[in-house]
């Protein structure tokens, strides 16, 4: 077995917990994964994993063969990457995270499309609102949101989108109507985190006139989409793309607040390891996404 796919597999038992959740992952056996995990230990004469009954962690001499390993298996990666790019016909594999509103409304169905063009392309697409590990997971691009692209990744601007405080007309007149940000202490705010708080950071106004205002949130998800399922249902105010609830605008179920104090618009990135910035492969994806979403969003 060669050594980049036995760091692979060690990788792999390390990020899903267990020997059974990698082996699931893989499509391999527990007993083969095992196998090849015990041979790795034997050529290298120590003991890479503590096994407990519950989860496998990586010894110290683990941490520092994977630390090593990882940015050696990724170099292969992008060589092989370009290799294939020699093709006259796109081929390859791509495995792409992005965020469930976002991935469902835009990147789902250019995927869809995609592989119908390019039949020699294999496409993995991970739709989950969370910041996957680009390199650990073995990603080749992530769709994101934020002001800025990490300095480890090269990344493309795909689209901006306005920031927009919306509630049900029902709720509003039942509370009132809030007139400056910090009005929503008094409010329900419906917020999306990652962390579990009762919380969220919303940010108001531009340039030297931004700022961030924590709200207490009255419900709280780590789904980005049910804050404006709620909202809509009349039970707060959620701070979204004005994408994201669009379609609640038109028919009246949401209507927008705070509209003087609107923040800066937010941007989405296409985000690849620096590695891949080569890859025939992954530009023609990113290139076409981008087309892609320009059309649509002008729609």
């Amino acid at each position: 077995m060669r050594t980049d796919q036995e760091t692979a597999l060690l990788a792999a038992v390390v990020r899903h917990g267990s020997l059974s959740a990698a082996a699931r992952y893989l499509g391999l056996s527990v007993s083969v994964v095992a196998d090849r995990l015990a041979s790795l230990e034997r050529r290298l004469g120590v003991r890479l994993i503590a096994r407990t009954t519950r989860r496998q962690s990586l010894t110290d001499a683990g941490k520092l063969y994977l630390a090593e390993m990882e940015p050696i298996l990724a170099a292969i990666d992008a060589v092989e990457a370009r290799v294939r790019d020699l093709s006259s016909v796109p081929q390859g594999t791509l495995r792409i995270s992005a965020p469930l509103p976002v991935g469902r409304q835009w990147i789902a169905p250019f995927v869809g499309e995609f592989a119908i063009r390019y039949p020699d392309i294999r496409l993995q697409l991970l739709l989950e609102d969370r910041y996957v590990d680009i390199v650990g997971e073995g990603f080749d691009i992530a769709i994101r949101g934020g002001p800025a692209v990490e300095s480890e990744f090269a990344g493309r601007l795909l689209f901006s989108t306005r920031r927009v405080v919306v509630a049900s007309p029902g709720y509003l007149a039942a509370h009132g109507v809030p007139e400056r940000p910090e009005d929503l202490a008094a409010h329900a705010c419906l917020g999306f985190n990652r962390g579990g708080q009762f919380h969220a950071d919303w940010r108001f106004g531009r340039g030297d006139a931004a700022k961030i205002v924590r709200v207490s949130t009255r419900l709280a998800t780590a789904n980005s989409e049910l804050p404006v399922v709620w909202a809509a249902a009349g039970l707060g105010l959620t701070q979204k793309s004005l994408w994201e609830v669009q379609r609640h605008l038109d028919d009246g179920s949401l209507v927008t607040v705070l509209d003087a104090f609107e923040p800066d618009p937010a941007s989405f990135f296409a985000i690849h390891p620096v590695s891949r910035a080569q890859s025939r492969l992954l530009s023609l994806f990113v290139g076409e996404l981008s087309a892609y979403l320009r059309e649509h969003l002008a729609t």
